[in-house]
């Protein structure tokens, strides 16, 4: 029984090919049989990220009706990989005498444990159908807000197509522990409000020097710095998918699953939903549920109205925007309020006119005296002061 794990994310860029490989190379030291697939079918990362140059790729499976034995990388560090074709555009569009090659081919692959998909980043087709083909989904997020928002909205897509199954979810590239566990829990609290779909924390990957330093050297992370934070981590992921398989795995074999597979890559994908078909759930949250900032400038932010410009900024924006605008509502009626009881101490110190005279009666208070100057009433004083002096 091949337990098929579809590892994913909404957003390029959070370490999710860094997760299959060390995944699954640590998986093989164990003693499991495991498979990693590089289901990136527009531009494949794995043979990249290990420093491998396959003489053949699925693409040849696929045009050129090689076998998929020939196109296997056997045994690399205990485990076999698939690897993709780059910038393949044949890969999304499979003819049906191209899919009945290839569920053939693929029928071979029973003898696995596992066999992980190492899927392109966003809501594709491709990632969509291989989601929900696999009986289990991993679902990696970093802290960075668009990577939680777009991880939402990959699981959204999901939900309409009819997933209902568990997404487990690795947060990598976190600063601390606290962090990471904030993170996530407000993913799962904005998820278990909105979507049918129940998450479950699979594990967690701090920030780590030595993954850069591996990336460079094109080496798995886990072989290079085996005891590494970030090995360390990846081996305590491991050990929790090895505790939580799904009770419902199915004991049907590699050739159904790729015949459902490539179905649901043919049939059309339901983007938008209705509110009668997802029965009274809310649609698609605001970023702000899933942003770190304090809960009441979320609450204004969303009984707020934005100017023109203000509708597809972040969280942390429109909550500076906010504050700004009371801030300049607060300084203009302080500044009106001084202005009035400037008027009102001017008009009072007027001949007897009171505060609430009319309009060129207090213009006139406010203008000021004019002062005549007397040169030859001055010259005249002075010489006086002086002949007193000289006496």
């Amino acid at each position: 029984m091949t337990r098929t794990i579809t590892i994913t994310s909404g957003k390029g860029g959070v370490g999710k090919t860094n997760i299959s490989v060390n995944l699954a190379l640590h998986l093989a030291t164990l003693g499991y049989r495991t498979c990693l697939f590089d289901a990136d079918l527009g531009l494949a990362n794995i043979n990249i990220l290990l420093g491998l140059n396959p003489e053949y790729n699925l693409e040849d499976v696929l045009l050129n009706r090689r076998d998929l034995q020939d196109v296997i990388i056997k045994n690399y560090n205990g485990i076999d990989i698939i690897p993709g074709s780059s910038g393949t555009e044949q890969m999304a569009n499979l003819e049906g005498d191209q899919v009945d090659h290839l569920i053939r081919s693929f029928s071979e692959l029973d003898g696995y444990d596992f066999l992980l998909f190492d899927t392109s980043a966003g809501v594709s087709k491709n990632v969509i159908s291989f989601c929900l083909a696999s009986s289990e989904v991993v679902l990696v997020i970093t802290p960075e807000p668009t990577a939680v928002t777009d991880a939402y909205a990959l699981l959204k897509i999901l939900s309409l197509n009819g997933f209902r199954g568990t997404a487990k979810v690795v947060v990598n590239q976190c600063k601390s522990i606290p962090i990471a566990k904030f993170v996530y829990n407000k993913f799962k609290g904005t998820v278990r409000k909105y979507l049918p779909i129940y998450v479950m924390l699979l594990g967690i990957v701090v920030q780590d020097n030595k993954v850069t330093e591996a990336v460079k050297t094109q080496r798995a992370l886990i072989l290079l710095y085996p005891e590494s934070n970030a090995s360390k981590c990846i081996k305590n992921i491991t050990k929790h998918l090895l505790e939580n398989q799904p009770e419902d795995l199915e004991a049907a074999g590699m050739g159904s699953f790729w015949t459902r597979c490539l179905q649901l890559i043919k049939s059309p994908l339901n983007l938008t939903g209705s509110k009668k078909e997802e029965k009274g759930i809310e649609p698609e949250p605001s970023t702000q549920d899933m942003q770190k900032i304090p809960p009441q400038p979320v609450e204004k932010a969303e009984q707020k109205t934005y100017p023109d410009g203000y509708g597809s900024a972040t969280a942390m924006e429109q909550g500076i925007y906010l504050l700004m605008s009371e801030l300049i509502d607060n300084i203009s009626s302080v500044s009106q309020e001084l202005q009035l009881i400037r008027k009102a101490i001017e008009n009072g110190r007027g001949s007897g006119h009171s505060v609430n005279g009319s309009v060129d009666e207090r213009q006139e208070i406010l203008r000021p005296k004019s002062i005549t100057l007397n040169i030859d009433a001055f010259l005249k004083r002075r010489g006086n002061i002086s002949a007193e002096s000289d006496e």
